[in-house]
């Protein structure tokens, strides 16, 4: 994706006088099905690359019979049937771009006494975690290792048929630490220990973000490509964001409550009768001044877990929990006229805006926002470790 330019967004999208929005349903725009006047309004899409599910809602117009006093559902069973895949695009003009993709997993059926013309039909549409969600286990998988496991429940039916129909694009899933060169286990061969990994009364869901904390990974889905893969991974800055017209509004806070200076992880090793330990400290700045540091560096979590099995287990949770910890320092909360190429999991560079309000930030939420009368917004939540 090429780097945000605000100045360059602007020209593209026309001074954003005229917002756009497209919908399509089980591949169908609705607002071409002529025998029908369907107008698809209140659009809210929030993407996230933090552990919970993508959701995207709006609603139908021209969905109700005023003189006959009934929705027309019969017509729109290939649109509103639960499970029906779901694209959204969004931008300014004639440019839009797309930033959703899913599935409808609820549906509303909403009468307005008042205005019985206005009365609509409102989807509430979740990506692939939604699935995945749903769905307990307790078995034990073929995989040895925490990537196979995860790739090994992507490969399930479920998750070929979401790709199948158009909801899921890709599947990407990074090897984690406890996979060697080769995949070859340690003493493999006969007699050798099960090492296959287990699933203990959980979905998908709960064993890909367990997993997925275990390693300091991250894991989520947007625009229908799903990623497992180390945490924050791509460094890589999307954009530099200086002050300009396109901003609307922004929040920038900074708070020491809860920052450490050193995370410290413990175990014992029962085989061998050893202590295990793993220690993370914080390097980050988090003042323009002295004060602050003593502070945060005289503090110290101490975090006991009998499931952590070897000392690069110990450090891999170690690094999760201090970067989890330290990202809660700084947060960002800025609204825009509407920008589709924000997207989770990107870092921002705010240049300008002064000492300390200039900063890199981690974007974590994206939220469009798109409502009668054509208006179009991108309000991004991002968190920072340090200055």
């Amino acid at each position: 994706m090429a780097s945000i330019d605000l100045e360059q967004l602007y020209t593209k999208y026309e001074g954003y006088y005229y917002p756009q929005v497209k919908v399509y349903l089980g591949g169908i725009d609705p607002t071409e099905i002529k025998k029908l006047s369907l107008v698809p309004v209140d659009f809210s899409v929030e993407l996230t690359s933090d552990y919970k599910a993508s959701i995207a809602t709006f609603s139908l117009l021209g969905v109700y019979e005023v003189n006959i006093g009934y929705f027309i559902t019969h017509d729109l069973k290939p649109l509103i049937s639960l499970g029906t895949d779901v694209k959204i695009l969004m931008g300014h003009a004639s440019e839009v771009t797309e930033v959703f993709k899913g599935y409808v997993a609820g549906v509303d059926f909403v009468y307005n006494s008042d205005s019985p013309s206005e009365s609509s039909i409102r989807l509430t549409c979740l990506d692939i975690k939604g699935v995945m969600m749903a769905n307990s286990y307790s078995k034990r998988l073929k995989a040895n290792y925490y990537s196979d496991a995860v790739k090994e429940i992507f490969d399930s039916q479920v998750y070929q048929n979401l790709k199948n129909s158009g909801v899921v694009d890709s599947i990407s899933v990074a090897d984690t630490p406890d996979k060697p060169p080769g995949g070859i286990p340690a003493g493999a061969g006969p007699g050798a220990p099960d090492i296959r990994i287990e699933m203990a009364a959980e979905s998908d869901y709960d064993f890909v973000v367990k997993a997925a904390k275990r390693f300091n990974f991250e894991f989520f889905s947007i625009g229908g490509n799903v990623v497992f893969r180390k945490a924050k991974l791509n460094t890589s800055v999307l954009g530099r964001i200086v002050p300009h017209a396109s901003i609307i509004s922004f929040d920038i806070g900074y708070d020491i409550t809860g920052v450490v200076g050193q995370v410290l992880v413990r175990t014992m090793d029962i085989g061998k009768g050893n202590k295990i330990e793993a220690k993370k400290k914080n390097g980050g700045t988090f003042s323009l001044g002295a004060k602050a540091k003593p502070l945060v560096t005289s503090q110290q979590y101490v975090y006991i877990d009998s499931a952590i099995e070897s000392q690069e287990d110990a450090d891999n949770r170690a690094a999760y929990i201090m970067e989890d910890m330290s990202y809660r320092f700084g947060k960002l909360t800025m609204t825009l006229c509407g920008i589709p190429e924000f997207v989770p999991g990107r870092f921002i560079s705010l240049v300008g805006f002064g000492d300390a309000a200039s900063n890199t930030f981690y974007i974590t939420d994206v939220v469009h926002e798109y409502y009668a009368g054509g208006k179009y917004t991108t309000t991004i939540l991002a968190k920072a470790a340090t200055l």
